[in-house]
């Protein structure tokens, strides 16, 4: 199946203009430029700060331990500033989870992931794995029910040693190095996040790493009010004698676990796998198709450096030039790198670049000056509108401006009896060349109008920034002819209004020289007190969503009791594997030294003369001789309940580990282990 372009892929426009339709409402309070949906990166970037500044405070009075994790949170909760500060931290991590979500699904619906976006791509959801993973070591580190809850899944998922350890006598001692470990990764991979964010932006020409100002005033001040209507919560302390009825848990970091438990592993772990794994290799499994890459006339070329300046994706190198040219440079593209934005056609003053697929900048602009010239020639007062392909597939464009292509096209309509407007679709905005206004100036068009996205919301991240640069060189070119216009791109009603507006007399009479939006500097604006409200309110109920989305959960045995049945330990061998031939000298001990076939430990436990258990154990290692781990839990009603054990580690019938009457108190869990020096289970 042959890949289709970007016009041409219905479905991915459709989410694409539902996105961007979204956007547009909010941008009508917050304007565009202040739109905090404009900024999901940066802001992203701008939570990991706010989570590296409040976790450096949180970990100088942390200690770990599971006697000593609860408490010294607790004292960090029982201030004012150090709840503040752990609430932050929290919702901070929240946030960063929404806003990567929101900034990868703007990434797909504007089919901004394949091609030379792969990087990104994939090192995004790389960033949200490891987000995830630090978010939910964060949450265990507490060693509160909620911790425990997560303990208890692990007990059940993995059991063996690492279960085990949970249910040990000395269990201080023995989760201590947990506590290090996961308090290193907690803190250690943020970092490392770090050097993905890099790579992320790699393939940019100028990335953006820091969130304009206002922004970060939006983001502290949604933190904040978050943070005073519902301060983070403790729980009560994780016991596992104990347990869990109901504790509320996040559902961005641990409803995973839930569904798992719900689902069983095997079904919920390969659907997650497979769905993770098939957005990551998305870029490879329903790629595109554009006109680039963009190619090089040599013998045109004047290695003036603007389309290596303006490139927005690192696609161009100026090399040493030898030839007879007599220009020291070469503008060299690197095809795996290039977007096919158009906007090195639009810089280059010499024509010396087109692209692949077909797009000619001069050919496009000599159609539109050949409409132009007849136009006028009969008569007719001329508009050029000057639009990107993106905005013509949207729906950006009036219904009233006839353009058929999907593809650089030029269309003309006549707008009244006396006058003419020509659009002409390019690639980008970026691809229109300043000597094209100079010239249509010069051939006496009446209007010439720009139409460009939003800033912050040009699909080639710098169609905007491209062309405005360049008229703010030329500021001759600025006369009362020229417009600028930013809409969305998926509105063709305030384009309408301009045109009527425009060709009616009061427009034509009171026509101004524009004044451009700044390119340098826009983050350092203030919005005005309506868009700064909007934006924080958008914020802040985006961070809200962590609110009303912790899930209660717990456990089905809490409203009865359970057992748990821990066995540890060596295991019987039934023949040592001692060398043909070989003989060991007095007292040395066969099995330590070659080993040997080893029996699995079976159990049955029995309640009330009923079999509520039956499980056999094999010993662990590559050739099967290693210690015989497990843990099990069992459930069983509240009372009193005649409790038996039989073992069979040996080629003899099964013999009496445990035989007593026990209490089963609801709402505990008891525990028999197995004491290998006694050969008998000892409840606990």
């Amino acid at each position: 199946m042959s890949k289709k372009l970007y016009t041409e892929r219905r479905f991915m426009r459709a989410l694409e203009k539902g996105w961007i339709s979204v956007e547009g409402a909010i941008s009508r309070f917050a304007e565009s430029d202040y739109n905090p949906l404009h900024h999901l990166g940066t802001l992203t970037i701008f939570m990991l700060v706010v989570l590296l500044a409040t976790g450096t405070y949180l970990t100088l009075f942390y200690r770990p331990g599971t006697e000593a994790a609860y408490a010294t949170v607790a004292n960090i909760s029982s201030t004012w500033y150090g709840s503040l500060i752990r609430s932050v931290h929290r919702y901070a991590s929240d946030a960063m989870i929404i806003l990567i979500i929101l900034h990868l699904c703007r990434m797909l619906f504007g089919d901004r992931f394949w091609g030379q976006r792969w990087l990104a791509w994939t090192s995004g959801w790389i960033m949200l794995a490891m987000v995830w993973l630090t978010g939910t070591f964060g949450y265990w580190l507490v060693w509160d029910q909620r911790a425990q809850w997560m303990t208890e899944f692990m007990m059940h998922t993995i059991a063996g040693y690492s279960g085990l350890t949970y249910v040990s006598t000395d269990l201080d001692s023995r989760t201590f190095s947990n506590f290090v470990i996961i308090l290193f990764l907690h803190l250690f991979v943020p970092i490392i996040a770090f050097f993905f964010i890099n790579v992320h932006g790699l393939r940019l020409s100028r990335a953006r790493w820091w969130t304009p100002r206002w922004a970060v005033v939006q983001a502290l001040v949604g933190l904040v009010v978050l943070s005073l209507i519902k301060p983070a919560m403790l729980h009560a302390p994780a016991d596992l004698s104990k347990l869990i009825d109901s504790v509320p848990v996040d559902s961005f970091y641990l409803a995973l676990l839930p569904l798992s438990d719900m689902w069983g592993n095997i079904i919920f772990w390969g659907l997650a796998i497979l769905l993770a794994g098939s957005m990551v290799l998305l870029p490879w499994l329903a790629p595109g198709r554009d006109d680039g890459p963009a190619i090089i006339t040599d013998p045109l070329c004047t290695g003036c450096t603007l389309c290596y300046t303006d490139c927005p994706y690192d696609a161009i190198r100026m090399v040493e030039r030898n030839d007879d040219s007599g220009y020291p440079k070469l503008a060299v593209i690197n095809p795996d790198q290039c977007t096919a934005c158009g906007i090195c056609v639009g810089a280059c003053p010499t024509d010396a670049i087109h692209l692949k697929g077909g797009y000619h900048g001069e050919q496009v602009f000599g159609v539109a000056l050949g409409a132009v010239k007849r136009e006028m020639q009969a008569g007719h007062a001329v508009t050029v509108l000057f639009a990107s392909q993106r905005t013509q597939t949207l729906g950006g464009l009036p219904a009233k401006l006839y353009v058929n292509a999907e593809q650089a096209a030029v269309g003309m309509t006549e707008w009244d009896a006396q006058t003419r407007v020509i659009t002409v679709v390019l690639p980008s905005i970026g691809a229109v060349n300043i000597d094209w206004i100079k010239t249509l100036e010069n051939e006496g068009v009446r209007d010439i109008a720009l139409l460009s996205a939003p800033f912050y919301d040009n699909i080639y991240r710098e169609d905007a920034l491209s062309i405005l640069s360049r008229l703010h060189l030329r500021p001759a070119l600025l006369t009362p002819s020229l417009h600028w216009l930013e809409v969305t791109p998926t509105d063709p009603k305030p384009v309408e209004k301009f045109l009527e507006d425009l060709h009616s007399e009061a427009g034509q009479k009171n026509k101004r020289a524009p004044i451009l939006p700044k390119v340098k500097d826009r983050n350092q604006l203030m919005p005005s007190l309506i868009g700064g409200l909007a934006g924080t309110v958008l914020l802040l109920g985006l961070f809200a969503l962590a609110l009303p989305l912790d899930i209660s959960t717990g456990m089905a045995a809490a409203d009865e009791s359970a057992l748990r049945l821990a066995v540890d330990a060596k295991g019987k061998i039934e023949a040592a594997a001692i060398p043909e031939g070989f003989v060991l000298p007095e007292g040395a001990d066969a099995e330590k030294i070659f080993g040997g076939t080893h029996y699995p430990i079976s159990v049955r436990v029995l309640v009330d003369g009923e079999i509520a258990f039956e499980g056999t154990f094999k010993p662990k290692g590559i050739s099967g001789n290693g210690r015989i781990a497990a843990l099990e839990f069992i459930e069983v009603q509240s009372g009193n309940h005649q409790v038996e054990v039989l073992i069979k580690d040996d080629s003899d019938d099964f013999r009496s580990g445990f035989s007593g009457e026990v209490n089963f108190e609801k709402g505990r869990a008891y525990i028999l282990a197995y004491d290998e020096k006694t050969d008998t289970f000892v409840l606990r």
